[in-house]
């Protein structure tokens, strides 16, 4: 190692560095080819200066050229190993390569050089909480505290350290001593007030409701957001038993919204009638009175009138679902179906629903108008009564009946799109996604600026494994016009979800696992994302959203997307395992199945010219970019590489594919646990691994929830 002499700067040369790092003229500017050029005159005179060593290392990471970024700040560390500077710049390399549990060690190993260094504790916190090494965390943000006092953020800072690590008395001691050294509070200001609202959470969190609603009703001249105090002292006098202030609280805030459904869940609780009781279907006298008295005071809310359906029951149902459903009929609102489906799981509810509704097509059929009324009603009502008896039977699983009512609704007006949706729907549920994809095209067509259309289209597409045509109706709406990149960077997870079902259907296990393994990918991202929100949070006081996020991260894997692409991943390693071949030999292209030696020839020599064309317009591109890969004007910019492996076909050579398979099943097991089909996989990747303490554990598992 150099004597400490070779780290000591002149004057002159001392400058040039601060403009490098201490002034961030270049770094934090992303003025990074200057910035190398000011390490180079430093350098130049003086080679073996560790921190110049470590700064142009640090830039050149930024410019992506990582190798010889680890190369200069390792030189660096060898030349200067007592420098905070060199080990902190070296925890950012490994930062910037998402390798956390380096970073931290590096980061821990400059602060026994510089341990009151404010912007080291700072950093080393964010991995803390980023990796969730909660005491780790709480130790930094105690630092940080000591270091610096006066700073708001490094008070609420330590709190939420422990209220993340599930301390929260302490939590609440920290928040109580910051307000101590607050001098004015008599102004209501909004981060003051999400701090207010934030220690309400704690204290409920806690248990002691008595002492979170008086703290709210202490402190609401301060609190700015009046909706989330309202709905907090409401769910507090529910829980608390004091009914008729919650009924109270619930009416005022019926005011604002009346159409919101948990404030008339809150205000049936505060009145006594719990969700049993509603779905039950008894007390019904009194629960009409409430509802007659809220129509009277809110007669636009539409929620006021769809609630009585959830507990009316036998005549009383069939009179306010026949005058419920009417105005709906009249202005032909598709969603109708939707808006009454969960009826649907009451059988004698669905009886009485079929006998309204066919006796309206009836008496429209012949009188042109509606059970009940007197007027005629437009033309269009019987459409909108034919469509929604379509959903009814094709719900009950009728769907001879469903197809007949929808067709005889399209030969009446078969310009409407809606019908066209609800027709692909039936045949879906029939089974027959051929024809299901045909009708959604049709949807499509008639109306091309629709993105809700074609997305539809194209998930029917790939649901009957139509993925040629799929690939160019996506594509229509993306940015980049049919760049199939521009899908990934977009997240549009639905679509790789459909596309790696449809291939691991035709046993294309490579380009299956391409897309699904590319929903992964996303999911990393996402967890990676929040990095961000560490400092922003804290610095904005919205502590409360905060604490949501770091709880909706933890369980991020129990999305719905993740666990449905989890699934067909292990579905693809064990089919690899069974049949090792097909990773290296394919399958049978779908799209060439039937056609004769001459069709199939001509269909492969148009592939093969298209293929040629793409790779010498790629060739063309490649030449015109040339040179501008390093970013001439040092902004910082980079230019995407080509993927290497665009059908995936190394992800289907692995060699152990149920080790692969077993890496997403135990995700699976620890974060959705609770689906049955997550433990019938397991015991598919066990038994193949012949583990048969395991298999025999997860049937005894599953014989007790089924």
């Amino acid at each position: 190692m150099s004597s400490s002499n070779t780290q000591l700067l002149p004057q002159k040369e001392a400058a040039v560095f601060k403009t490098i790092v201490v002034r961030l003229k270049f770094y934090e500017t992303k003025q990074y080819k200057k910035g190398l050029k000011a390490a180079d005159s430093i350098l130049k005179k003086y080679p073996e200066h560790g921190e110049t060593l470590a700064m142009k290392g640090l830039t050149l990471n930024c410019m992506d050229r990582k190798q010889e970024a680890y190369d200069f700040v390792r030189l660096a560390l060898k030349k200067n190993m007592l420098s905070h500077v060199c080990w902190h710049v070296y925890g950012l390399l490994y930062r910037s390569d998402r390798d956390y549990k380096e970073a931290i060690k590096c980061y821990k190993q400059a602060l026994r050089r510089d341990k009151d260094n404010g912007q080291i504790l700072r950093d080393l916190c964010l991995l803390q909480i980023q990796t969730r090494e909660l005491t780790g965390f709480i130790e930094t943000r105690r630092q940080l505290l000591a270091i610096n006092p006066k700073n708001r953020n490094n008070w609420v800072g330590f709190a939420v350290s422990h209220h993340a690590a599930g301390d929260l008395d302490m939590a609440l001691k920290v928040l109580e001593s910051y307000e101590g050294t607050l001098e004015d509070t008599s102004n209501a200001d909004y981060e003051h007030s999400e701090m207010l609202l934030y220690k309400a959470q704690v204290l409920e969190e806690k248990g002691e409701l008595e002492k979170t609603l008086a703290h709210l009703e202490k402190s609401e001249p301060l609190i700015v957001d009046k909706q989330s105090f309202r709905e907090k002292r409401a769910e507090l006098l529910l829980k608390l038993g004091r009914l008729e202030d919650a009924e109270a609280m619930y009416r005022e805030l019926l005011s604002i919204n009346s159409d919101n459904y948990q404030y008339h869940k809150g205000l049936l609780e505060a009145r006594g009638y719990t969700d049993d009781v509603v779905a039950g279907g008894v007390k019904q006298d009194e629960l009409v009175s409430i509802y007659r008295e809220l129509s009277q005071m809110h007669p636009k809310s539409n929620a006021i009138k769809r609630i009585p359906l959830d507990f009316l029951t036998g005549d009383r149902f069939k009179e306010s679902f026949s005058s419920y459903v009417k105005p709906f009929l009249r202005k032909g609102v598709p969603s109708l179906f939707s808006d009454v489906k969960p009826l649907y799981s009451k059988p004698d509810k669905v009886q009485i629903m079929e006998e309204v509704m066919v006796k309206n097509l009836e008496r429209l059929r012949s009188e042109q108008k509606l059970v009940g009324e007197d007027d005629v009603d437009p033309p269009v009502t019987v459409l909108w009564v034919l469509e929604y008896l379509a959903n009814h039977f094709d719900r009950k699983g009728d769907s001879p009946r469903a197809l007949q009512l929808i067709d005889e609704a399209l030969d009446y007006t078969p310009t409407v799109i809606d019908l066209h949706l609800t027709k692909a729907r039936i045949y879906k549920h029939a089974g027959d996604f051929q024809k299901a994809s045909d009708e959604c095209e049709i949807a499509r067509k008639m109306d091309l600026a629709d993105r809700f259309l074609n997305t539809m289209s194209v998930k029917y597409m790939l649901r009957a494994d139509r993925r040629q045509p799929a690939e160019g109706t996506v594509t229509l709406f993306s940015k980049d016009g049919d760049n199939p990149n521009n899908l990934f960077d977009m997240q549009c997870m639905w679509y790789e979800i459909e596309f790696g079902r449809s291939c691991l259907r035709s046993r294309l296990y490579g380009k299956a696992l391409k897309k699904l393994t590319a929903v992964n990918k996303h999911f990393t991202d996402i967890i990676e994302d929040q990095f961000d929100f560490h400092t922003y949070c804290l610095r904005k006081m919205t502590l409360r959203a905060y604490m949501m996020l770091l709880r909706c991260e933890d369980t991020i894997y129990k999305h719905k997307f993740f666990v449905r692409a989890a699934f067909s991943i292990v579905q693809c390693y064990i089919a690899l395992h069974d049949n090792p071949a097909s990773a290296q030999e394919g399958e049978e292209d779908p799209e060439l199945k039937g056609l004769s030696d001459a069709e199939v020839k001509k269909i492969l020599r148009k592939r093969r010219k298209a293929q040629a064309r793409a790779e010498e317009e790629s060739a063309d591109d490649k030449n015109k970019d040339k040179g501008k890969k390093n970013d001439p004007k040092g902004k910082g910019k980079t230019i995407k590489q080509d993927d290497p492996d665009p059908d995936g076909e190394q992800l289907a050579k692995v060699e152990k594919p149920l080790d692969e398979a077993s890496r997403y099943v135990s995700i699976l097991q620890e974060h959705a646990g609770n689906l049955i089909e997550t433990h019938l996989l397991s015991m598919e990747v066990y038994m193949r691994k012949t583990r048969l303490l395991k298999v025999f554990c997860l049937y005894i598992l599953n014989t007790m929830q089924l």
